[in-house]
């Protein structure tokens, strides 16, 4: 989200995808209103409505079984369960600068991790700013992983490959779990999935400096995303993972990063940081791409290629070790 209303100038953008660049030429006035307005932000809580006020349907797969329940903590979860798996299973976390976002906002992406990952995946609703802030969506996706590590058998996956990720705030709050159960002695984590994960609250570096008119998101936006998210409080290292000072010992990464993107920058020094902390990394910097650019741009080729990497990575991270 952007704070205008105007559709961006991509021809500043050098080497913007061409299926891109087409794509944001068709997006609708208002598609860039910002995180201040509280209307527009409660009517994207509910992607259902948004759906069929756009003629689309909730997409599906036939190879994947999806199932909703309701946690202990009151947390609502999303159940997708591969006919064919290895017994991974991934705690996904949706995006949405932590005011925005459903358990249906991320499903063609849930659906592709599950089919091609072949592992489950059990995403988990959280808390939304600003009417609950930090720690509460933490407190949430907490409370989802320990969840899912005591019912692994239950649903048919093995706890010691446990995942956890998300997307941009999902992605933020994904880090900031693997960094809580390391802190907090468990539950183990084998893998985390960041796809351009939002991590620094500071809004420094050069990219966001530079990110002015971005597409869906920039500076502007995501200091009023920030604001809301701590709610006047400051951050610590599980609110914005970026200010952890000790990264080792956590699971390993598979980093999606975005080139024009203003979360561009703190993605690479996160992975580069993993890296230097002796935390096996996997980092895919996508050029002529923007953020969010394989939601909005799922049926583009660099859409496709995107998710589906991400799944291959699941794959390979949950898959039983060989003996």
């Amino acid at each position: 989200m952007r704070h205008d209303a105007s559709v961006p100038d991509t021809t500043s953008w050098p080497g913007l995808d061409p299926e891109l660049a087409t794509l944001l030429g068709r997006m609708p006035t208002g598609a860039g209103t910002g995180f201040d307005d509280m209307d527009l932000v409660r009517w994207l809580r509910d992607t259902p409505s948004m759906l069929r006020g756009m003629g689309r349907d909730i997409p599906t797969r036939g190879d994947v079984q999806v199932e909703n329940r309701t946690l202990p903590s009151g947390v609502g979860a999303r159940i997708y369960t591969p006919g064919e798996h290895h017994g991974g299973v991934l705690l996904f976390l949706h995006g949405g600068g932590y005011v925005i976002g459903d358990l249906y906002i991320e499903e063609q992406r849930c659906l592709t991790l599950a089919s091609a990952g072949q592992c489950l995946v059990v995403s988990v609703d959280y808390a939304l700013a600003p009417e609950q802030p930090y720690p509460a969506a933490l407190d949430d996706a907490l409370a989802g992983l320990a969840w899912v590590a005591a019912h692994a058998g239950e649903l048919g996956a093995d706890a010691s490959r446990l995942g956890v990720g998300g997307s941009s705030a999902g992605a933020g709050l994904a880090a900031a779990v693997c960094l809580a159960a390391r802190d907090r002695g468990g539950p183990a984590i084998a893998f985390q999935l960041l796809v351009y994960p939002m991590l620094d609250d500071r809004l420094d570096t050069p990219s966001q400096i530079a990110s002015t008119g971005m597409a869906l998101i920039d500076r502007v936006a995501l200091g009023q995303a920030w604001s809301h998210y701590l709610g006047g409080r400051p951050a610590d290292a599980y609110a914005a993972p970026a200010r952890a000072e000790d990264l080792s010992g956590l699971p390993p990464a598979y980093v999606l990063a975005a080139e024009h993107d203003p979360l561009r920058d703190e993605d690479l020094a996160y992975a580069r940081r993993l890296v230097e902390s002796g935390v096996p990394t996997e980092l895919h910097l996508y050029p002529g791409t923007f953020h969010g650019f394989d939601l909005v741009g799922v049926h583009t080729d660099v859409g496709r290629r995107a998710v589906a990497e991400q799944a291959d990575a699941l794959r390979r991270a949950l898959r039983p070790k060989q003996k």
